[in-house]
């Protein structure tokens, strides 16, 4: 089973993830955040196999926080 999280600002786009992840029977998606330092901090107890994550967001966006991802 992959984990997987996802980090979107916008809440229609964690729901077509969401729904996307049903879909897929591989894909256990554990948790979604709408604010990148929840999802980071969140990523640093729980590591995940994969991230949706959103490149334009507000405070913290999305490439800044891949290279924050160990």
């Amino acid at each position: 089973m992959i984990k997987a999280i996802a980090i979107d600002d916008e809440p229609i786009a964690l729901k077509v993830i969401e729904n996307f992840c049903t879909e897929i029977e591989i894909i256990s998606l554990e948790k979604t955040f709408n604010n990148a330092e929840d999802g980071l901090k969140y990523l640093k107890k729980f590591p995940a196999d994969l991230i949706f994550l959103d490149i334009d967001m507000p405070n913290l966006n999305g490439i800044d926080l891949y290279k924050q991802v160990k």
